[in-house]
């Protein structure tokens, strides 16, 4: 009876352990997967710090100032606090398909408006990629799509 006794209380320990154990996998599982999504963001943030490296020296190489160079950036912005207004820009922009083109990929057609600054300038691809607007380079909160008919 006493050996019954015993191996009941071994095979209690061992199940105690077991849930400890099985524990300590929880945990770092948890661990692993936070790590992961550091990875994930530190990545991103390279790409777009390699971006804005490009942007840069695109603009070098344009010799354009920077911010509030081109017409077209400073009214595709419309940061007036007031509702979205969606205007297009001049006349000719109504039948000109490349002025509408994603700024990062160049292929896609621009179809996501970035909040706060309100530049319409990227394709649904290259929105989920990026956490700032490659115009303005501000932070990026939202990317709503807009459908234009």
């Amino acid at each position: 009876m006493r050996k019954i006794r015993d191996k009941d209380v071994e095979v209690d320990d061992i199940n105690k352990k077991n849930s400890e154990l099985e524990e300590q996998i929880k945990q770092l599982a948890m661990e692993v997967a936070a790590w992961q999504q550091r990875a994930k963001y530190n990545e991103n943030m390279i790409n777009a710090l390699k971006y804005n490296i490009e942007q840069v020296y695109a603009q070098s190489r344009d010799n354009k100032e920077g911010c509030g160079d081109s017409e077209v950036d400073d009214t595709a912005s419309c940061c007036d606090g007031g509702a979205i207004k969606l205007h297009l820009l001049d006349k000719d922009r109504k039948d000109n398909k490349h002025s509408m083109v994603c700024n990062v990929c160049k292929v896609n057609e621009a179809c996501m408006l970035l909040l706060p600054c309100r530049h319409l300038c990227l394709c649904k691809e290259c929105e989920s990629k990026l956490s700032f607007c490659p115009l303005c380079q501000s932070s990026k909160l939202l990317g709503m799509e807009i459908y234009i008919v």
